[in-house]
């Protein structure tokens, strides 16, 4: 826990770029990691949103209407949000969430990083500013921003932006950091006050007239707004995205560079009498011990810093020699057997960004288990994870796209083959295979994708 201790000192140091006499609010600093309780392994429904959120801060929650999925992100906040001033709203709306509406009319950027009036010299904020500057503000506390009907507009257009800084991520002596998202230089123009003609006395005259002072902005965008001026939009690495999709005929397929840049969890509902549980009743009520940031936030961005750290180097020639092996190469040389040996020819393929994301991931359950001398089982998990929250939701198109072996198979056959020839199902007490592992996950995808190319067409949603 040293090292993550020292992470999030390093980011409170942080603080010394932000003025602290504004009145935007105190920065939380009654949230070290050593005075609440990391334990999140008491639910296990939380740990895989946990887990795709420490690999990369973009997550996509798809599945049918009415399945809790915005519920979920409310759950996060709810399970982290300190003491203190993040909950003044009361038992309703935790401090470090934001629930922004996707509407379908949003074309560009502006509805979500607001824009300058060059007529009156300000810049109109978002609440997607706000919220990503008090997560500044905050950086010991995760925020939760959850972009609702995510799909309802075209996602690669109004959030480019984020995209594209989300890949300039990267470990510094301070933390992770990147690219802004905003660069100071946009907000050089923007003007604080402006002059209102008066017909008392004014505090300027001019050409014979008596002018006023007024402010542009409440005392609260004022500070945003001088903060920007100075720093830019930056990416908090405590701020969180995630979005709920729903497929229908009212939304947009999603792009594979949204795919490639996101983890996809499908949430399709469960047992109903789960509602009813003590588990269900609590999820939205605060925690006497919040999770902290350093159960969500990751020490790595690139897989080799991950075998160079101390604590994973007697796994660097396992992660090394097996991941590739599993994943094979991504130029057309990957053995069959292999992820890529069986996606070869196709668009599907995958190549460094999913491989390090892999090591990532399973840097995270190597932790979870206290670093174990053998981690062959925690390779098969985190693959079978990255099979299905990353390879499968880039997998669609017609049946004669997906054919192999001149029609007498397709992708999605082959795939289930070798997930059965190389990892082994989680078997129940009667004997069964567990309905909750990601082996039979993957496998009742695969073949559910299978079953609708009987239509001709198929893919992941």
């Amino acid at each position: 826990m040293s090292d993550l201790k020292n992470y999030a000192q390093k980011v409170a140091n942080g603080l010394d770029l932000i003025p602290r006499d504004l009145p935007y609010g105190v920065v939380t600093k009654q949230y070290g990691t050593s005075e609440v309780s990391v334990d999140v392994n008491e639910n296990d429904s939380y740990l895989k949103f946990i887990t795709a959120l420490r690999t990369k801060p973009f997550l996509l929650l798809a599945g049918i209407s009415g399945t809790g999925k915005s519920q979920k992100v409310q759950e996060l906040a709810f399970m982290t949000c300190p003491k203190g001033e993040l909950r003044e709203n009361g038992s309703t709306t935790p401090g470090n969430y934001c629930l922004i509406e996707v509407k379908p009319n949003w074309h560009d950027s502006t509805e979500l990083l607001g824009y300058y009036s060059a007529l009156s010299g300000k810049y109109e904020l978002t609440e997607f500013i706000r919220f990503t500057y008090k997560a500044l503000r905050n950086p010991e506390v995760p925020f939760f921003l959850c972009l609702d009907e995510m799909n309802l507009a075209p996602v690669e257009q109004y959030f480019a932006e984020f995209l594209s800084v989300l890949e300039t991520r990267k470990k510094t002596e301070n933390g992770i950091e990147s690219q802004p998202l905003l660069p100071k230089e946009k907000f050089s123009g923007c003007k604080l006050q402006e002059y209102i003609i008066t017909d008392g006395e004014g505090v300027v005259t001019r050409n014979g007239k008596n002018y006023n002072m007024k402010d542009l902005y409440s005392p609260e965008d004022t500070e945003i707004i001088e903060h920007l001026k100075d720093y830019g939009l930056q990416l908090p690495a405590n701020l969180f995205v995630i979005g709920t999709v729903n497929m229908d005929d009212t939304t947009h397929q999603f792009s594979r560079k949204v795919i490639d840049r996101a983890f996809i969890i499908e949430m399709n509902g469960g047992k109903m009498d789960d509602m009813f549980s003590n588990e269900s009743r609590k999820c939205l009520d605060y925690r006497e011990k919040p999770v902290p940031l350093s159960a969500f936030a990751s020490e790595f961005v690139r897989a080799y810093e991950v075998i160079e750290d101390d604590r994973f180097s007697k796994y660097a020639k396992v992660i090394s020699e097996e991941i590739p092996a599993l994943l094979g190469n991504s130029d057309g040389t990957a053995s069959k057997d292999s992820i890529n040996g069986v996606l070869n020819n196709t668009p599907f393929r995958v190549s460094y960004r999913v491989q390090n994301e892999l090591i990532l991931y399973l840097s995270t359950l190597i932790e979870n288990a206290n670093f174990p001398d053998e981690i062959d089982s925690l390779i098969a998990e985190t693959t079978l994870a990255i099979l299905l929250e990353k390879v499968l939701p880039r997998v669609q198109g017609e049946q004669k796209q997906l054919e192999t072996q001149g029609g007498k198979s397709n992708i999605l056959k082959d795939l289930k083959d070798f997930v059965e020839k190389h990892f082994t199902p989680q078997l129940n007490e009667d004997g069964v295979i567990s309905t909750d592992s990601l082996y039979f996950k993957v496998i009742k995808k695969l073949e559910e994708m299978d079953d609708k190319l009987i239509g001709y067409y198929t893919n992941f949603f």
